[in-house]
């Protein structure tokens, strides 16, 4: 039985430091004991827990630490660093661990998982992604099993009954999207559940009809973010928006191709002007009548906005959403792009008949516009939570944001090794073509010396041109960029090797290590450097941006099918 008494604990780094040591002590005196042992630990930390002892005292952090540490060890063959061991203090405590990427986010947040998962009612991990979801549960899973804890996934594929019982797990992994999407059907289906008149449940109880329950979630209790600074800050106020999904041809199609056709007549500047800041198209008076010239349309019964606000989304079809920047055209349907890593929406649309626009504008089919059913902001939905906390490598621009609106404080992980990075001067370029042919003639250099190079862009469409100056030249490189889901492991595992050329969209939140092979790590032979002589210095890697840098601004609502 340990002894607990309770002292202070600021989240400072020496604190957290000889916190760490402590644990580590404890762990070494865990070492090579069997799993038996490890779960009777944590059935001891439960009792602590529910006899109202906190989570962030040092001895219970400390046994939890141990436990679960010791169990990583004998599961995965890891020991975990002190940077990874003061980041999940740093998660029980509901605050954000910056951490840099590479320092082992995944394994940093699991200790504290489990730690939330001892006081009950679930713990609900949220990922970027689908892909990161599904790859943190296979890793994680025999680790939490085998200190004998449920763990479920989240997909898409899932039926309702594997939902419920993947919410009904100790800990739950899914994207954080899931979440506020399966809340908001929670959310319908108890206003489907109400009664039609006083008395009408108790009655129907007293017959023998016991209604099956249909909620899936069971509570807001526990969640821990992985890239926070993405969920809270970048999409806030880009709702979640649940609907009902139709494949039919919309009513009002003819309408949204008489839009598209008027629209391509008029004239920027004269016609219409761009909103400063925003997206959206304003006609002018000189718009406005031309558009109501032809007065057939203007009180047509299957209008379902005014006849001008047709013609205003037809212009921002045209003029603002790109194929294969905002989205592609793949079947005959457009699949969305997510702005913040390039990755791509299948069941998702734009709202306010925007979708039905660049529909008509890609010539595809036209179909009805969805019937939103409920809606919810991101903000609003993890604020719901007990309690919050997460981890990111860009939360130091976006502290203040999280502790005004979240209560969250940041606080900087250290780096376990010196930061080796060395930032080359700005290379500027006159045009697009003239910065391709730079990037192309870096590229040839670090290829010749062996070294991996990693090219970022920011879009589908920057990346297939620069692609195709690369095939041009037969400089050998593999492309990912949110149409290569099922290939992305095999893609990314490769772009550490000596020589490799990999271009990407938007890196932010994929989340999978790069690592490196023996030639890429030693760097060049010695008849390398000889026969390729470069003032660049010989580092792992290379990485290029290509195009504009910083947070996304605000995007339309997007919605799932309900």
């Amino acid at each position: 039985m340990i002894s607990l008494r309770r002292t202070k604990h600021p989240l400072h780094i020496q604190t957290l430091r000889r916190q760490v040591t402590s644990m580590q002590e404890l762990q070494k005196v865990l070492e090579g004991c069997d799993r038996r042992t490890l779960c009777e630990h944590l059935a001891q930390v439960r009792q602590f827990l529910r006899q109202g002892e906190t989570l962030t005292h040092p001895k219970i952090l400390g046994l939890t630490g141990a436990v679960v540490y010791e169990a990583v060890r004998q599961v995965l063959g890891v020991t975990l660093y002190d940077v990874q061991q003061i980041a999940g203090i740093v998660l029980c405590h509901g605050a954000v661990a910056q951490m840099q990427t590479g320092e082992g986010k995944t394994l940093s947040g699991l200790m504290p998982t489990i730690a939330f998962a001892l006081l009950g009612r679930g713990v609900h991990v949220a990922t970027p992604n689908s892909y990161l979801a599904t790859r943190d549960f296979q890793l994680l899973q025999p680790v939490i099993e085998h200190l004998g804890l449920t763990v479920g996934l989240l997909t898409e594929e899932i039926s309702l009954s594997e939902r419920r019982h993947a919410y009904d797990c100790d800990i739950t992994y899914a994207p954080a999207y899931v979440y506020g999407f399966d809340y908001l059907r929670d959310q319908v289906a108890l206003q489907q559940r109400r009664s039609p008149f006083l008395g009408h449940r108790v009655q129907q109880r007293l017959r023998g009809n016991f209604p099956e329950t249909t909620l899936m979630q069971r509570g807001r209790k526990h969640a821990i973010l992985d890239e926070i600074d993405h969920v809270l800050i970048d999409d806030a106020l880009s709702p979640l928006v649940l609907s009902s999904n139709s494949n039919e041809v919309a009513l009002d199609a003819d309408i949204h191709q008489a839009a598209k056709v008027i629209a391509q007549t008029l004239t920027e500047g004269k016609d219409f002007g761009k909103s400063q800041g925003t997206s959206a198209m304003t006609l002018t008076p000189a718009g406005i009548q031309q558009v109501y010239a032809d007065a057939r349309y203007g009180g047509d019964a299957r209008l379902q906005r005014a006849w001008h606000e047709y013609v205003q989304l037809a212009l921002r079809a045209m003029h603002h959403f790109r194929r294969d920047v905002h989205y592609i055209v793949d079947h005959g349907k457009l699949k969305l792009i997510d702005a913040g890593t390039g990755r791509l929406f299948a069941d998702r649309s734009w709202s306010d008949g925007q979708h039905q626009a660049v529909q008509c504008k890609e010539n595809l089919l036209v179909t009805q516009q969805p019937v939103e059913l409920a809606r919810i902001t991101r903000q609003r939905f993890f604020r719901m939570y007990d309690r919050l906390s997460g981890m990111t490598g860009t939360a130091r621009g976006c502290a203040d944001e999280l502790q005004d609106v979240y209560k969250l404080p940041v606080i900087e992980v250290p780096l376990r090794f010196p930061n080796r990075r060395k930032r080359l001067p700005t290379i500027i370029a006159r045009d697009a073509d003239a910065k391709a042919s730079q990037i192309l003639a870096e590229a040839v250099q670090c290829h010749q010396r062996r070294q991996p190079v990693l090219i970022g862009t920011h879009s589908i469409q920057q990346s297939e041109q620069l692609a195709r100056v690369f095939e041009s030249h037969e400089l050998p490189f593999r492309l990912l960029n949110g149409k290569q889901d099922a290939e992305e492991a095999d893609i990314i595992a490769a772009a550490g090797r000596a020589g490799a050329i990999t271009i990407a969209t938007h890196l932010a939140g994929r989340g999978t290590d790069i690592k490196l092979d023996e030639r890429a790590r030693s760097g060049r032979s010695a008849r390398d450097r000889r026969s390729v002589p470069s003032d660049r210095p010989n580092g792992p890697a290379v990485d290029w941006t290509f195009g504009k840098a910083g947070r996304s601004g605000k995007l339309p609502s997007l919605r799932c099918a309900g």
